[in-house]
């Protein structure tokens, strides 16, 4: 059986290829705002405050309404804050709704009570809630030390599973988990609850940039391939998921390069979290013209051919091409090989 993060939020190749020819998307990321409750010791947008000169709300729904004109058939709106922040944040998912585009919308979970957690589910939104230890001494470290972090994550999905979340009928629920040197030894038991709970497991390999850079959080490459040969072992014999073994994502390949675009809070666009590189602003142009006239859009997008190194000779190089965001920020150029993918060690 194929695993798949969030139904509907992978793409057939046809698809992704189709994509890439015609300077379309299929996806995007959206922030909503940098301003955020918790101080991850690992985010890497640095988190906290917001920025200046946020979009306005009428500014994001025309960069929503000019995703879909491009093609976009799903949305993710991401954890550059905490997304319940923001305060229009139902009047946003009502008007996302109304465009009928599917949606994640992802939060550390610090702000779901049994009242938010029914409207919610009322609104129908999948989510995927932070959930990087089950120790909560470990989640609030993790978490900038914020004393009550941990003990309201694990109130915050005890409370999303009351009210459906997680069944066959309601929505999706995923737990976002950031693989690192303090929670290492818990990510197997992490990754079966997540898997006998009906929750999805997204968990993903530290990219060392924004707060990550001024702590020590980083695995070795032969513990990051032990642990996913381990968690292939466990979805293949346990559960009867199959996957590639391949980083940055436990479980799925990133394909985001060929069809997605990464907007920021304050309007500015990229390819992706990790590659942080501004390729233009929604104020000074309009997104087509942003993918089409960026050098560093159309290279991703054709990374296959533009990639270096030992990922370029790769035996799984048609369908990955390690981090972009991790490449970057270890050797200062997006298409140089991923130095922590473990067939790059030889």
């Amino acid at each position: 059986m194929k695993n798949e993060i969030f139904k509907g939020l992978d793409f057939t190749w046809g698809e992704v290829d189709q994509a890439v020819r015609e300077n379309k998307l299929l996806s995007f990321d959206l922030e909503l705002s940098r301003a955020c409750n918790l101080r991850c010791i690992y985010c890497y947008a640095e988190s906290g405050e917001k920025l200046p000169n946020e979009m306005s709300f009428r500014e994001i729904k025309d960069v929503i309404e000019q995703c879909i004109d491009l093609g976009a058939q799903r949305m993710v709106i991401i954890g550059g804050g905490e997304t319940l922040l923001y305060k229009r944040f139902f009047e946003l998912a009502d008007f996302i709704h109304s465009k009928n585009l599917p949606f994640v919308a992802f939060t550390n979970g610090v702000l779901i009570t049994k009242k938010i957690a029914q409207k919610l589910r009322e609104n129908n939104i999948n989510l995927a809630i932070k959930l990087n230890s089950f120790n909560e001494d470990t989640q609030n470290f993790l978490a900038g030390s914020i004393k009550s972090a941990g003990r309201r994550i694990k109130e915050a999905i005890e409370h999303l599973l009351s009210v459906d979340y997680a069944s066959k009928n309601g929505p999706q629920l995923a737990c976002e988990t950031i693989i690192c040197k303090y929670n290492l030894h818990e990510i197997e038991t992490l990754y079966r609850w997540c898997r006998k709970n009906n929750i999805l497991p997204y968990m993903e390999i530290l990219t060392v940039q924004g707060n990550a850079k001024r702590h020590n959080l980083e695995i070795s490459v032969s513990q990051s391939f032990d642990l996913f040969k381990k968690l292939q072992k466990i979805d293949k014999q346990e559960f009867g998921f199959e996957w590639p073994l391949t980083p940055p994502i436990v479980g799925q390949n990133c394909k985001r390069m060929f069809y997605s675009a990464y907007i920021v809070a304050n309007g500015n666009v990229q390819p992706c979290p990790g590659i942080d590189i501004n390729c233009g602003n929604i104020r000074e142009k309009k997104i087509p013209e942003i993918i089409k006239g960026s050098s560093i859009f159309q290279n991703v997008r054709n990374i296959r051919d533009m990639i270096k190194g030992q990922c370029k000779i790769c035996k799984h190089s048609q369908i990955c091409y390690g981090c972009r965001g991790t490449a970057l920020h270890h050797t200062g150029d997006y298409l140089n090989s991923d130095p922590t993918c473990w067939y790059n060690q030889k």
